[in-house]
């Protein structure tokens, strides 16, 4: 029977209630999915025709959730794979989570089994990504095969397979152990590289071996982390090249992985991947939208040159934004203006065995606090040896204007948002400093050092560098992060 006939077939089925005829038609359904995809990459107007025709019996059968995807060659090739450990480090939002859902949706409702409940699992490194990532989508791509309501509490999905009954639960791998006690089928780690290096070999693995369970291995690379271990032995010692439009793909038959990769380009509207090059530096930019293994080691801040050099002097008309490192010894300031979406940093404050008090004394003797914005270390919202109350409350109990988040981003985020100012993929600079005025900050950003996992050396510090730095790390990540879930959502300052 023809693709023709078989929307044909479903068309005229509407009227058959019974969840046995529902579950007949599953097959036939997936079938028209997998062929709608293979349409999506024709030229051919009769084929766009026939694709347009499947997709409101596909989503009347399947629900809404099921809309039709930008396919692409190499993900096609994954998706009808049967490679056991697909692995998967592409860029952000170019779909890998997506045909992540949805393989694992197509699991509970299609795959056959000698028991009598399957289990499938879809985890993140905490619960709560896990619950943000996969719990919605998860319950809106089966709605319509729920044996009984989800349990919101355990984050356990009730499906009413083809052929029998399933469980889709959703886990945080905060503490990998929880995926232990009972056998799985298939299920997809997300955020891979961001997950215990132990995770894998210890846990997951062990708990998909009584029923020869599958699994994807999804993420953006962190560095050169147990990620790019894993893809560097599937490949047998050489990541083969993405290829931009194409993407690329390796199977290792020996070992069950395979290695899939594509670029966020290929996917995304190419105004985001544009703006996303203008936001990032060139090693971020390569890891977060091409999904390669860059390796961080060594300078931590690679985008300084003779570029970032300015002559900027303080201005008293214009407003002051402070970056701020709580250290005792020492403490220390970033003071800059900022103009357009350009950071000037025209001054220090390097003080050894200080306090907030002491820097609070020193702001206003330089400045006018009503100009002043601070943007500090986000853990001085704790209580302080060297206070009597946290350091943050002081600043704002002196008068003056600070913008702080509940917690700090991660060391590698915030040095790789230094970076992408000082030069951005397409070359753009936007960060300033004048070097006579910041002897200091040039100090650091020319000595401070990268570990290979993207966590700054702290063995410097008894050197007395890497705090200033902090400081203008906090300043620039509060105000251009580089994770935002899209590119020019922050308000600035704000």
């Amino acid at each position: 029977m023809n693709s023709t006939n078989y929307v044909t077939l479903l068309k005229d089925s509407w009227t058959r209630k019974s969840a046995s005829w529902k579950l007949a038609l599953l097959p036939v359904v997936l079938m028209l999915l997998w062929q709608s995809s293979v349409l999506s990459n024709s030229d051919g107007a009769t084929n766009h025709q026939l694709k347009n025709q499947m997709t409101d019996p596909i989503q009347t059968y399947l629900g809404k959730r099921w809309t039709p995807l930008k396919d692409h060659g190499t993900q096609l090739v994954l998706r009808k794979s049967d490679v056991r450990f697909p692995i998967i480090p592409s860029g952000r939002r170019s779909g890998k989570t997506e045909i992540s859902k949805r393989r694992i949706a197509e699991a509970a409702l299609l795959e056959q089994a000698n028991w009598s409940l399957r289990r499938y699992f879809a985890a993140a490194p905490t619960r709560q990504q896990a619950k943000n990532i996969y719990w919605q989508d998860l319950k809106d791509l089966t709605r319509n095969f729920w044996l009984k309501p989800p349990s919101e509490g355990q984050l356990i999905i009730y499906v009413n397979g083809a052929y029998g009954p399933s469980e889709i639960h959703v886990i945080g791998m905060d503490k990998p152990e929880r995926i232990e006690g009972q056998p799985w089928d298939g299920g997809i780690l997300d955020e891979y590289a961001n997950m215990k290096a132990h995770a894998w070999t210890e846990n997951v693995r062990p708990a998909l071996a009584d029923r020869r369970g599958w699994c994807w291995l999804v993420g953006v690379p962190e560095g050169r982390n147990h990620y790019y271990d894993m893809v560097l032995e599937c490949c047998e010692g050489a990541i083969p090249e993405t290829i931009p439009g194409d993407g690329i793909y390796y199977i290792n038959p020996d070992t069950g992985f395979g290695f899939f990769s594509w670029h966020s380009a290929d996917i995304l509207d190419p105004g985001e991947v544009s703006a996303a090059r203008r936001e990032l530096d060139e090693k971020t930019f390569k890891q977060e939208f091409e999904g390669s293994f860059e390796n961080f080691e060594g300078l931590a801040y690679l985008g300084f040159g003779n570029h970032n050099l300015h002559s900027i002097e303080y201005d008293k008309n214009r407003p002051v934004w402070v970056g701020m490192d709580f250290n005792v010894d020492p403490m220390t300031a970033v003071f800059c203006h900022v103009k357009g979406d350009s950071v000037y940093q025209f001054g220090e404050a390097y003080m050894p065995a200080s306090n907030t008090y002491e820097m609070i004394e020193h702001l206003n003797e330089k400045f006018d606090r009503r100009q002043v914005t601070i943007f500090p270390d986000s853990t001085g919202k704790a209580e302080k040896s060297n206070a009597t109350a946290s350091d943050i409350a002081l600043l704002k109990k002196a008068g003056f204007a600070v913008r702080a988040r509940k917690a700090n981003p991660y060391v590698k985020d915030r040095v790789n948002a230094v970076n992408s100012l000082m030069r951005s993929a397409d070359g753009s600079t936007r960060y300033y400093v004048n070097a006579a005025n910041c002897p200091k900050t040039i100090n650091d950003l020319n000595k401070v050092e990268r570990l290979p996992d993207g966590r700054l050396n702290k063995k410097q510090e008894e050197l007395g560098l890497k705090h200033i730095t902090d400081a203008l790390g906090y300043l620039i990540a509060y105000n251009w992060p580089v994770k935002t879930g899209g590119y020019g959502s922050v308000q600035r300052g704000a």
